[in-house]
């Protein structure tokens, strides 16, 4: 148990390292509230809970028992999370879990009811986010657009022999966290990890697409969880998991509210649909005009804002969000509209400004389609 909680400390610590802007509120991308009342947090009163966080963390990793301490990195988390959604990152979100498992734990006795439902309740979280990882990928945005970028690195003329096997992907994926979820088959699973995590280095890594280092870490981190949680675990999951409030709310959140992401009832951010093509992207269009009227910092060295035709501007959200804050946008369009809000309290005229989201799509979706949102 004292291996698990210093790869959630470090694990967590490593992500909050890879974005340090993210934590700012005066920055080059607007903070979007989780919640339309409340106002921009100041400077000084982001970092000072962002420093609370991280002074939790090191204080959970030293301390021998911290027992329910560990609930203060999720609380801190939270509350950030409150004025700026899109710091709910999904490798945020898991390591949040497992401090709320790791709560659990009776330090000193790994027999302890409380110590068995915690570690159960960090691999429910690894389980879930491997099986559902895999469902969302099953669409056609997945098969014709993320799937050939992915495998990009290994040469253009490979791409469309490699596009066939599409399937490799959401059906490996779910088929690891399954073999996990299985006592006798864990050393399948767990090749199956080590091989899967390996590839994405390869493919996201500065061999390969050379983007999103916010994931590089994530993927590193998988790998040890994995190695810690299930080498030599011959234990089942759920039933521990259940023994306890704590367990049953994870499993909740980690297991079952994901389902709800396919009928719009949960947002797919924290459903691990990351890389799998459902994610709701959006860009704002924006008049000459508008554009005068953006802050200076959002105006430049933004690569996310462009040219699109005569007398328009392009703002896309994404590209925006990853040049400022090293992560992609909470890709959900209340989020988007948040933003666009700020932009309008910041002197931007709303007549100036579309903005444009695209639309939810199932599993049998072949491409993106965009619809206009109001935000008004």
């Amino acid at each position: 148990m004292v291996a698990l909680k210093w790869a959630v400390c470090l694990a967590m610590l490593s992500a909050i390292a890879m974005c340090p802007q993210l934590w700012l509120t005066d920055r080059a991308f607007p903070t979007a509230p989780a919640l339309d009342i409340l106002p921009v947090l100041p400077q000084v009163a982001s970092v000072g809970i962002a420093s609370l966080l991280v002074l939790s963390i090191f204080a959970i990793a030293f301390m021998p028992k911290p027992g329910a301490m560990s609930l203060a990195p999720p609380v801190f988390l939270g509350a950030l999370v409150l004025f700026d959604i899109n710091r709910l990152q999904p490798c945020l979100y898991e390591y949040g879990l497992m401090f709320v498992a790791l709560a659990m734990v009776k330090w000193g006795d790994s027999n302890a009811k409380g110590s068995k439902a915690g570690l159960a309740s960090c691999c429910v979280i690894v389980v879930a986010f491997y099986i559902w990882g895999g469902v969302q990928k099953f669409n056609g945005v997945f098969e014709n657009e993320v799937f050939p970028f992915l495998v990009g690195p290994f040469g253009h003329r490979f791409t469309d022999q490699f596009k066939a096997l599409w399937l490799v992907g959401p059906v490996g994926e779910v088929l690891i966290g399954l073999l996990l979820f299985v006592p006798r088959t864990r050393v399948l699973g767990l090749i199956g990890v080590v091989a899967m995590h390996g590839l994405l280095l390869y493919v996201l890594g500065p061999f390969g697409q050379n983007c999103d280092s916010m994931v590089w870490p994530w993927n590193i981190w998988a790998v040890i969880f994995g190695l810690i949680l299930f080498a030599g675990n011959d234990q089942w999951i759920v039933a521990p998991a259940l023994n306890s409030v704590a367990g049953c709310f994870i499993l909740l959140l980690a297991g079952v509210l994901p389902i709800l992401s396919f009928f719009g009832r949960w947002d797919v951010f924290v459903s691990m649909a990351y890389y799998s093509g459902r994610l709701r992207d959006a860009w704002i269009t924006i008049t000459p005009n508008g554009v005068k009227h953006l802050p200076a910092a959002y105006r430049t060295g933004n690569p996310g804002l462009t040219a699109d035709g005569p007398g328009r501007f392009r703002l896309d959200i994404t590209k925006w969000s990853y040049s400022a804050t090293n992560v992609p946008p909470y890709a959900e369009p209340r989020a988007y509209v948040s933003m666009v809000k700020r932009l309008e309290a910041m002197g931007v005229p709303a007549k100036e400004m579309t903005l444009m989201v695209r639309d939810a799509n199932g599993l049998t979706n072949n491409e993106r389609t965009y619809s206009a949102v109001s935000f008004r």
